[in-house]
């Protein structure tokens, strides 16, 4: 559920040995690196020989050479680069991957170990990417150092992928498309037993809520300070009022039913020319939480206010429509409804600690203000506000 990504650390259980499981091909145990491998500057040409050979990507035999390493992605959480590298001398065109990696800065990486977020996306991808529909670039490797918190992911490179462009929004088809593909994640995971069970993402419960709650509330009063001048004058109404009864909503969100993304937005969506899919990357944020927190984030933050308001209604039939399909029943359309607007305050939740516990840049404080200022609007507009915990504030 959104905001959960913020719950206190614990400890990694498995071994030096990752499970990555893909739905088109055998089970493939991709064992952890032989020496060191945490940082960009760490990658050699064997070493990436040795995990793709692993990883069927290579023949045997075949050898991984001249590597170059350019950074990609605009996460703040983890620094993300493209590894090119060639096979055979005589080819001119370069093959490439790409590599993610702790961040380098020092408050990210901190709050990378405290939400836990590096230990969840190794997580993903060896016990739950091979149980649901969604598209998403193929893993080789996900190695998590549980006491260090190092991590190292591979994975396959979406040449010709593009980034959404969050801070400008998308139009009504895309957002369907994503909606579908949202689905697709959902479906599949819907009320399974093993993964509700599954520690590192069922990591609910009033001690996590608790723990978020002091955390965002103690972070507010600086947001406010840093980004105040630039929201609305309502948008700070509605802040104050949530983190007032932060600790009751998040005790009060609806019952959880299946693995959500938690920050499922365009910038962690690529698009290929001349395809509908997208391709869902950035999985530090999974959690077993209420499908409808992953909708209401999607639907708020990728639209602009005055799109979201013409198309909102529609956004949400066809979500509901594409998780039918995927064989979802005794939920319908009016719970779905419910708990939309109950959950749409789990992207404020979400901007507010975020913005204050991951390294700062231009680009950041314009895109937590923009989200913060749709997030809040969304709300007002649906009078969300009234599902509060507590009498009426206004």
């Amino acid at each position: 559920m959104v905001g959960r990504w913020l719950g206190p650390l614990a400890a990694w259980p498995g071994g030096p040995i990752q499970v990555i499981e893909r739905p088109d091909r055998a089970r493939v145990r991709a064992r952890a690196p032989s020496g060191p491998v945490r940082r960009p500057e760490d990658l050699t040409a064997e070493w990436l020989t040795s995990v793709l050979t692993d990883a069927g990507v290579l023949a045997p035999g075949c050898v991984a050479h001249t590597l170059s390493v350019s950074p990609v992605g605009t996460g703040q959480m983890a620094d993300t680069v493209r590894v090119c590298f060639s096979t055979d001398p005589s080819v001119e065109a370069p093959r490439s991957v790409i590599a993610k990696f702790a961040s380098a800065d020092e408050q990210s990486r901190s709050t990378g170990l405290m939400t836990r977020a590096y230990e969840i996306e190794v997580g993903f991808y060896g016990e739950v990417a091979s149980r649901v529909g969604t598209r998403m670039p193929e893993c080789y490797l996900s190695h998590f150092e549980p006491d260090t918190g190092w991590f190292v992911i591979l994975l396959e490179d979406v040449v010709d992928g593009v980034q959404g462009a969050h801070l400008e929004g998308c139009d009504a088809d895309v957002a369907e498309a994503a909606l579908v593909e949202m689905a697709a994640l959902h479906g599949p995971a819907w009320s399974d037993r093993h993964l509700a069970k599954v520690g590192w993402l069922h990591r609910g419960g009033p001690e996590a809520d608790e723990f978020i709650a002091g955390l965002v509330t103690s972070l507010w009063p600086g947001f406010v300070e840093r980004y105040g001048s630039r929201i609305d004058a309502d948008h700070l109404d509605l802040g104050d009022h949530l983190i007032g009864v932060l600790g009751p909503w998040l005790a009060d969100r609806s019952a959880a039913n299946t693995v959500v993304h938690g920050d499922f937005r365009l910038d962690n969506l690529l698009f290929c020319p001349g395809q509908t899919r997208p391709y869902v990357v950035d999985w530090q944020t999974a959690d077993w939480g209420s499908a409808a927190s992953d909708v209401s984030y999607l639907v708020a933050g990728s639209l602009t206010v005055e799109d979201r308001r013409r198309h909102g209604e529609q956004l949400l039939r066809t979500y509901h429509g594409a998780l039918v399909a995927q064989g979802v029943t005794g939920y319908g359309l009016g719970q779905l409804e419910e708990d939309f607007r109950r959950m749409c305050f789990g992207g404020l939740v979400m901007s507010i600690g975020a913005s204050m516990l991951v390294k700062r840049t231009e680009r950041g404080d314009d895109m937590f203000v923009t989200t913060v200022g749709r997030y809040a609007q969304q709300a007002l507009d649906l009078d969300a506000e009234t599902l509060l915990p507590g009498p009426p504030h206004r």
